[in-house]
């Protein structure tokens, strides 16, 4: 409900809404329909056009428009079915942690979880992790990546400024608590300033190697992500971009083997309203840009 007014104040919605070329052809089809109501009713000496034809038309306008503002209310989620494929890629305006199905949480590729020191915000998905289902205490998230881990090659980088063990961007740990997976994927690297910085290719190379991961040891179901990289990652890229990106990326892996039926990417609230981020182009985005 709060995205929802959120939408309705932006600029970006009253421009989709109403001057879009699909918006204002629907707006002229009504207001077509109603004029030929008019001429009928008039046909039938139940309304006289020449004696209230201006007030009329105004009440025609503002009908159509009401129509056409009711066919275009914000969204929250949209959902794309690749054609002649049996999985989809569904966008949504919500919270991470409240959609069922197996989450990806992006990380360093160092696998830091230290909060205490500030090195991971408390208000990262990361820090979200350990706040809601490990009480904050990270040792066990710590255990559980270690025990994922321990056949994956590493090097030793005493620059970094948390742990020192550094795995490959796209590397793969998965915790587990309260019977649901998360699955934490390096596509970042820690700086000396306790700065992660990512890129494009680094996001691709995620990307490739989680979905690869994930259909040789994920459960088969819906994934759950976020947009990787525009938040903490400090990747220069916009949103509506990025959606595209790492649904072309699931489409292309979930083509060549079958490991999940959907993909959800979940934006969050405040980014969608910063960002003007509108749901009705980013599903016409998808529409004409994804293949198979």
């Amino acid at each position: 409900m709060r995205y929802f007014f959120e939408s309705i104040r932006t600029r970006a919605y009253w421009r989709y809404a109403l001057f879009s070329g699909e918006a204002i052809g629907k707006f002229f089809a009504v207001m077509g329909i109603l004029y030929l109501c008019v001429d009928l009713a008039d046909a039938f000496n139940i309304y006289k056009k020449d004696q209230y034809s201006y007030f009329g038309l105004i009440i025609l306008v503002v009908l159509a428009l009401l129509y056409v503002l009711s066919t275009r209310r914000p969204l929250s989620r949209v959902s794309y079915k690749i054609p002649q494929k049996d999985f989809a890629v569904e966008v949504l305006i919500g919270d991470l942690f409240k959609i069922p199905g197996e989450v990806i949480i992006s990380t360093s590729s160092t696998f830091d979880t230290d909060m205490a020191s500030g090195l991971i915000a408390a208000s990262s998905l990361q820090g979200q992790l350990a706040t809601n289902y490990f009480n904050g205490q990270t040792m066990e998230i710590d255990r559980q990546i270690e025990v994922s881990l321990e056949r994956e090659q590493f090097t030793t980088n005493e620059k970094r400024p948390g742990k020192k063990k550094e795995y490959p961007i796209g590397t793969v740990a998965r915790v587990s608590a309260h019977s649901k997976n998360f699955y934490l994927v390096a596509m970042s690297h820690m700086e000396e300033n306790k700065n992660a910085q990512s890129n494009l290719k680094m996001i691709d190379e995620a990307l490739e190697k989680l979905w690869v991961n994930l259909a040789s040891k994920a459960e088969v179901g819906d994934i759950v992500m976020p947009l990787m990289g525009t938040g903490r990652g400090r990747v220069p890229y916009p949103r509506k971009k990025m959606i595209e990106r790492i649904a072309q990326s699931f489409t292309d892996a979930a083509s060549e083997r079958a490991f999940s039926n959907k993909l959800i990417i979940v934006v969050r609230p405040e980014d969608a309203s910063k960002f003007s981020l509108n749901l009705f182009q980013v599903r016409d985005y998808l529409g004409q840009s994804l293949h198979a």
